[in-house]
């Protein structure tokens, strides 16, 4: 006679801790700059920057493909002044990273290594942040935007567990 077991697993995170933990994975595998993730990181941490944004680049400095994380850090503070400042998770989550990051990722890594793209990072701040005043404690400083080697294509996926949060990808054209 058979015997069939159904498990089930879920965690519970901090929905802050759990945002950087999406971000931290992103960074992690597309920079070696330590010094650049920690202070993306503490950035994020305040809720100073609302976007990051990982590009392709050729030998000519053109885009051929972005990765980019976005978080609405309104929808943010609405989740955590209902008091839902904690998110669980299932089995779908490896490792507590979304589906929707590790898709996003695995497409740009395969994109970048197949036509030998370095990786840029930029950063977006949010709303009202004081630019100027991040920076300095950032250590970062304005960056000029990429050039596509034409136009783009993509998509952005929303995390349902993480809903202020969305991560998608973006591929120049054939033209």
């Amino acid at each position: 006679m058979a015997i069939a077991r159904t498990a089930t697993y879920t965690a519970t995170y901090a929905r802050g801790e759990l945002i950087k933990l999406q971000v931290h994975r992103i960074l992690a595998r597309c920079s070696n700059d330590q010094v650049h993730i920690r202070n993306l990181l503490r950035g994020v941490e305040r809720r100073w920057i609302s976007e990051i944004s990982i590009y392709g680049l050729d030998q000519n400095g053109t885009c051929h493909v972005e990765l980019f994380v976005k978080i609405d850090w309104s929808r943010h503070m609405l989740h955590m002044s209902a008091g839902r400042d904690t998110v669980q998770v299932d089995a779908g989550w490896q490792d507590g990273i979304a589906t929707e990051i590790d898709l996003a990722l695995q497409k740009f890594e395969l994109v970048t290594r197949e036509l030998g793209l370095r990786k840029v990072v930029h950063s977006r701040y949010a709303y009202g942040v004081d630019r100027d005043m991040a920076n300095r404690e950032l250590g970062m400083s304005p960056a000029n935007p990429v050039q596509w080697r034409s136009g783009f294509y993509g998509t952005t996926m929303s995390i349902p567990e993480l809903d202020e949060v969305t991560a998608g990808i973006n591929l120049a054209g054939s033209g």
